[in-house]
């Protein structure tokens, strides 16, 4: 039990570094971890001399039990297997699609946080917060209507920074940031007429998307990234 406790917190150490967080913190228990890497060993020690119990792919989510260990290892369970794992190939946060790297892929330790309930856009660089906004959110109330920011893990997938007409909102944004394909949502700026002149704000909610402020939709569209994951949640 204490070679497997020294194994979780060998691997949580190793993940923050890889984040840039400066000095691994330990990790509580409960706390959940994903792997960063194509192929994660779970050993039955902290040591890559341990016997392999089971692997784990790119993305997965595993329970933090201990950790980390003084070279970086951390305990963890997955489904049924508890063991240990190295940290460097950890994330606190979901992470994008696997690109074919060995470290953390596109946008990973890098995020964009979207609060429904204080209607809120944070910008996260690892753990910290670079950026807060206040925002205007889809109408519909609902976890996953067609005109609610619905709730869920999404990944940037297009931008265009351009002055352009909105079909669908009948109307002219600029600094589109797509990130939920199935309702056309994204990050964009408040809404404009052709000349870029704000006609709406922060009091009119949208279909869905999430609408800033002109010069605040410029500060996220420059931190946004093809890949980078976007949560969304009360």
């Amino acid at each position: 039990m204490a070679t497997r406790t020294f194994l979780i917190l060998a691997v949580a150490a190793a993940v923050l570094a890889t984040l840039g967080l400066g000095d691994t913190p330990t990790a509580r228990a409960a706390d959940i971890a994903y792997v960063a890497t194509d192929v994660l060993n779970v050993r039955d020690v902290p040591s890559t001399d341990g016997a392999v119990l089971e692997e784990l792919l790119w993305g997965e989510d595993v329970k933090i039990v201990a950790g980390p260990t003084d070279d970086g290892w951390f305990q963890v369970v997955n489904r049924e297997t508890t063991g240990w794992v190295a940290g460097e190939y950890l994330s606190w946060r979901e992470v994008g699609a696997y690109d074919g790297s060995d470290g953390v892929g596109a946008g990973a330790g890098r995020w964009i946080d979207v609060d429904r309930s204080s209607g809120t856009v944070t910008l996260y660089d690892g753990g910290e917060s670079v950026g807060s906004y206040v925002a205007a959110l889809g109408w519909e109330l609902t976890d996953d209507g067609y005109y609610a920011t619905a709730n869920g893990t999404y990944e940037i997938y297009a931008k265009n920074a351009e002055l352009t007409w909105s079909e669908p909102a009948q109307v002219y944004l600029t600094q589109w940031v797509a990130f939920d394909p199935d309702r056309a949502n994204g990050f964009h700026s408040f809404s404009m007429d052709e000349d870029g002149n704000v006609t709406a704000g922060l009091g009119t909610p949208t279909g869905g998307c999430v609408a800033l402020a002109p010069s605040e939709a410029a500060e996220l569209y420059a931190f946004a990234e093809v890949g980078m994951t976007v949560e969304v949640h009360w």
